[in-house]
């Protein structure tokens, strides 16, 4: 894919969504659900006036200590973590958390669905502008501009983090939005479709090897769409410290997916291949997030 098609067809979704107000809502959650910490549920207005749930999570640390470092967070591909899930980044190592649920997923399904008998993934699978990721990849954007509305936040430590889809909308956010610092992608999804569709065994990919087997003919045409909003082609952007796990057994998001997209960032970056791991949440992840985050934000 050219890099300076690549590079307007986003760049015209950043102007479209410069025009949408953000029209943001705040409301503080009481009893505040994770000790030594303050919660706002959050309403954020997206591409086409379309609302979607944020929560943002703030350390006790009192109002003298200054603007804080703060990391995104985003859910898997089920869209339903937990708001809390990352909430230790708050308490113990005293930075902010912005959870966002892109529409349709978690929290955010209230005011938007995917099309029936669609998925996220094949939803618009023949226009680049109907694609479900187009809007979903605007919405993370989004809630890095409420942030910087935010007087707690310092706008020059943003930091992404998730796994899996929240790996995927991680090294995606980090390659479109140049106020991303640091970014930390575990195990991530939405990688190498082509690869994907070839070597997954197992989780959503096989939502699309099931489309192309109901719609001979269609398979061309719909990975010609996902090339527009695939890490392996954004990835070239990232300018941003980024760190990537993979999983050696993962037959979800396989190994073949992840290194392709981690071999084109270009910025400073590192990587852990754990042998034998399937697809999922590794306590040591969260000595990675440490490193990183304590580092760079």
């Amino acid at each position: 894919m050219d890099s300076t098609d690549l590079k307007r067809f986003w760049e015209t979704v950043r102007r479209e969504l410069n025009e949408v107000p953000i029209d943001a809502e705040a409301e503080l959650i009481q009893p505040e659900p994770v000790p030594l910490t303050n919660t706002w549920r959050l309403t954020l207005t997206g591409l086409g006036g379309v609302k979607f749930r944020a929560f943002l999570t703030l350390p006790g640390v009192g109002a003298d200590a200054g603007p804080l470092p703060v990391a995104v967070f985003t859910p898997g591909y089920g869209g339903n973590t937990a708001h809390a899930a990352m909430a230790g980044l708050c308490y113990d190592k005293r930075l902010a958390l912005l959870t966002v649920y892109p529409r349709g997923q978690g929290e955010s399904e209230e005011y938007w669905q995917v099309p029936e008998g669609l998925t996220k993934l094949t939803t618009g699978l023949d226009d680049p502008a109907h694609q479900y990721y187009r809007a979903g990849y605007a919405d993370c954007l989004r809630g890095i501009d409420y942030l910087c509305t935010r007087e707690e936040i310092d706008p020059e430590r943003i930091g992404v983090i998730g796994l899996s889809q929240g790996g995927g909308l991680t090294l995606a956010t980090a390659s479109l939005d140049p106020r991303v610092k640091c970014a930390v992608a575990h195990e991530p999804f939405l990688c190498n479709y082509p690869v994907a569709v070839e070597t997954a065994t197992t989780g959503p990919y096989l939502e699309l090897t099931k489309h192309f087997a109901a719609n001979p003919g269609s398979r061309d045409r719909a990975l010609e769409t996902l090339a527009w909003f695939d890490p392996v082609n954004l990835a070239q952007f990232i300018t941003c410290p980024t760190f990537v796990s993979i999983g050696l057994a993962d037959t979800t998001c396989p190994p073949e997916t992840i290194r392709p997209v981690y071999e084109r960032i270009s910025a400073f970056k590192g990587l852990i291949e754990i042998p034998d791991a399937v697809h999922g949440w590794y306590y040591v992840y969260r000595d990675f997030d440490d490193l990183w985050l304590r580092r760079y934000l």
